[in-house]
């Protein structure tokens, strides 16, 4: 083939065979053993059947050596714009209070990031939240407010009167309102205000009282949450039946110390929770003091949950055969799937941006009990960096641009990572107690390369039994 060369590709290997991930086609594709063999390698001369076949390959636009030279995220040149007339969701932190103190919780003390306190928003700042909000949302027909806390059940009150003064002066645009809660606090007089106003709730729920009660406690006590959230739940379902089917849905945080199945079997028995939407995220230690451990039954048992939901998604399986909370991890393959079948490229930009960062303050714009902005309400309250405004002077455009482009940081690594379009990390990953961290976002690199070739390889698993996308439209 003359010359060596070096495409910008990323092999793998499952049991049905080898395959080449292209990133210059966003594309990946089965390959001879032979062909994959050589390719891994890369040294001596192809025989004629496998210089033939790569010959082939680079006919149909496979095999280029290209990379992004210039780092900049394509949303820059428009940010100015979608910050003026595009926001897209409010989330008001209503208070910094809880009436559970959750081990693993943001704000447990367990995290360097924010603790709890008894500070919480005044309507003032409520009210300016929402002026500028709807002020700077003007090219959207609907947009959302979502109210966080600690419990925002505390405010009850202050949301109440949000959700009045965000009606009277949407000018005609559809609100759309939610929140997530413990369950310990829903009433009657909560019930009702919640259904007029059609508001999308997400229960916390971490499976049955003994797994659940295992972090989730009052505050000042040992005594665990699940039963007074679970009655009130089973409550709220039979007094409003259809509206607990479309707007409730479960956040469950998975221990990976513990074991799966009886979590899995809890969430399949129950008929509470056996048809609900149930979301499930493995606690987080990216600003924990310390570092999670998996156990060996939790990665055993979450891998056969995980091939009984591969025989779901090409139909071997009825939906309520499989664990809600797996129904939810395979929303990650229909994304995966929608990248390799939808996406049209016949090479990487001149121009370019690693995956991982959302548009700071326009997808979500976050604001503190205080007024302050953030990109989400998933960064670091007490960090400079996450810091992108006041609601009194508005978006800080020029930091909120550094934190958009934050490949900058490791643009040398990044433009050279097969995981570049599907990196997932954004600058909450270098943020290190208020710097931006070139080795703290390089030590996490490692992580998001091992989650990102586990989404290829589930999809190409799906793919040979026989999945597309088009099945989950």
């Amino acid at each position: 083939m003359g010359k060596k060369f070096q495409p910008f590709i990323h092999l793998l290997e499952i049991p049905y065979g080898k395959y080449v991930y292209d990133l210059n086609k966003s594309s990946v594709i089965k390959v001879p053993d032979a062909v994959y063999a050589y390719l891994k390698d890369m040294t001596g001369e192809p025989n004629a059947e496998v210089r033939e076949y790569l010959e082939d390959l680079k006919a149909q636009g496979y095999l280029k050596e290209k990379h992004v030279k210039v780092s900049e995220h394509p949303v820059t040149e428009y940010y100015h714009s979608f910050v003026k007339n595009n926001l897209g969701q409010l989330t008001l932190q209503v208070t910094q209070g809880c009436n559970l103190k959750c081990e693993y919780c943001a704000y447990s003390g367990n995290y360097f990031n924010r603790e709890h306190t008894n500070k919480s928003m005044s309507f003032e700042t409520a009210k300016k939240a929402i002026d500028y909000f709807i002020s700077h949302s003007r090219d959207s027909s609907h947009f959302s407010i979502s109210f966080y806390g600690g419990e925002p059940l505390l405010e009850f009150e202050l949301i109440k009167k949000c959700v009045a003064y965000a009606d009277s002066r949407s000018e005609g645009r559809k609100v759309s309102y939610n929140f997530t809660t413990n369950g310990t606090l829903l009433t009657d007089e909560k019930y009702e205000f919640l259904v007029d106003h059609d508001f999308s709730i997400l229960v916390s729920l971490d499976g049955p009282q003994e797994v659940h009660d295992r972090h989730r406690v009052f505050a000042g006590s040992t005594i665990g949450s699940f039963q007074k959230m679970s009655e009130n739940v089973k409550m709220l379902r039979r007094k409003h039946p259809n509206y607990f089917s479309k707007k409730i849905s479960f956040n469950m945080v998975l221990d990976p110390e513990y074991p799966l199945k009886e979590i899995c079997d809890f969430t399949m028995n129950d008929e509470s929770f056996n048809t609900s939407r149930i979301l499930s995220t493995i606690i987080s230690d990216v600003q924990t003091k310390e570092k999670l451990r998996y156990s060996d039954q939790f990665l055993e048992e979450y891998e056969y949950e995980k091939f009984k939901a591969y025989l779901w998604k090409v139909g071997r399986l009825g939906v309520l055969d499989i664990p809600p909370l797996m129904r939810a991890h395979f929303t990650g393959v229909k994304e995966t799937a929608t990248y390799f079948e939808k996406t049209a490229q016949n090479e990487l930009p001149d121009k370019g941006h690693r995956g991982g960062p959302c548009i700071p303050g326009v997808r979500k714009l976050f604001v503190d009990v205080d007024g302050n902005l953030f990109p989400c309400e998933r960064v670091s309250e007490s960090s400079e960096v996450s810091h992108i405004g006041h609601i009194d002077q508005g978006i800080d455009e020029e930091k909120a641009l550094q934190l958009l482009n934050i490949e900058w940081l490791t643009s040398d690594n990044c433009r050279n990572c097969w995981a570049y379009n599907m990196c997932s990390n954004c600058f909450t990953f270098a943020d290190d107690e208020g710097e931006l961290s070139r080795d703290k976002q390089l030590e996490e690199c490692k992580f998001n390369k091992i989650q990102a070739e586990g989404k290829i390889k589930d999809y190409l698993v799906l793919r040979e039994l026989g999945y597309s996308r088009q099945m989950d439209v």
